[in-house]
């Protein structure tokens, strides 16, 4: 879905419906006299790991990699 513009007045007013509509997956930039405020948007995009735990566990720590060390932050930190 595309990104959508509405107007921080329109979101006190249809707060219920724009609601509903990002539970389904749409996302809003909210303004203020023209001017971007915030972004509205469902919680899976917020939330989306990039690695997961299971990313470390292959990872051997008694390894005579050089490079463990930034294997380890890449996965920790997205470095």
């Amino acid at each position: 879905m595309e990104t959508q513009i509405i107007g921080i007045k329109q979101l006190h007013k249809d707060l219920s419906r724009i609601a509903e509509k990002i539970r389904k997956g749409q996302s809003y930039i909210v303004v203020k006299n023209s001017k971007p405020v915030f972004r509205l948007e469902p919680m899976e995009k917020v939330f989306e790991p990039k690695y997961t735990f299971k990313d470390l566990e292959k990872i051997k720590f008694k390894s005579k990699d050089r490079n463990l060390s930034k294997k380890i932050d890449k996965i920790v930190y997205g470095v």
